[in-house]
């Protein structure tokens, strides 16, 4: 079973958007695809694994989820941690876990725990999404490099064309793609991309 888990250099620059995309391409070439929302803030108004079942048909569930659409360590006292790791841990009988974080990899789950503790503890290789827009850059390096420190499988770049205002940002793919030995797998606004596969 392939794993990889989706997080990117800040909340809403298209995780969930990007996840259904990459569900909808493995469960539309036959694959079986279980999605995983660890925690839903903002929840049931916001409900990430209900898009990603629209989008494309791939079996989906949530945690652990809390009202108020904030970040994980002030909805809960107490994250349950090792339950999440357990339940992640336990799915079986795919050919891909696609698991998507809440905001960015640094988010805190509460006093102890952050999300990038969820992947370097089930084994889970991070692809990033990264708007494609000025800033951008600096961004996506900070992210690899900290995946990179931790030992957390690195599983390249997303980026989001949605975010492109101007015509310089057309480089920026280009430009991470030199400064990264071309780790831009994939590039979306509408469609999917698949690149430097």
């Amino acid at each position: 079973m392939k794993k990889l888990y989706i997080t990117g250099t800040d909340t809403e620059v298209g995780k969930t958007y990007f996840s259904g995309l990459l569900c909808r391409h493995l469960v539309e070439k036959g694959d079986s695809v279980c999605y995983i929302k660890p925690v839903q803030t903002g929840y049931p108004e916001d409900d990430d694994a209900k898009t990603v079942r629209g989008m494309s048909g791939a079996e989906t569930k949530v945690l652990h989820t809390a009202e108020p659409p904030v970040a994980p360590y002030i909805a809960f006292d107490e994250f349950p941690f090792d339950e999440t790791v357990k339940e992640i841990n336990s799915v079986t009988g795919y050919d891909w876990l696609i698991v998507e974080g809440a905001g960015g990899i640094m988010v805190p789950l509460d006093s102890e725990y952050m999300n990038w503790h969820i992947p370097r503890e089930c084994g889970l290789d991070c692809v990033v999404v990264v708007p494609n827009r000025l800033g951008c850059i600096n961004h996506a390096l900070l992210n690899k490099h900290f995946l990179e420190k931790e030992g957390i499988g690195f599983a390249g770049f997303a980026m989001n064309n949605h975010y492109m205002a101007t015509k310089f940002d057309r480089f920026n793919i280009s430009m991470l793609n030199d400064l990264t030995a071309h780790s831009v797998r994939y590039v979306f606004s509408k469609d999917l991309e698949f690149i430097n596969d």
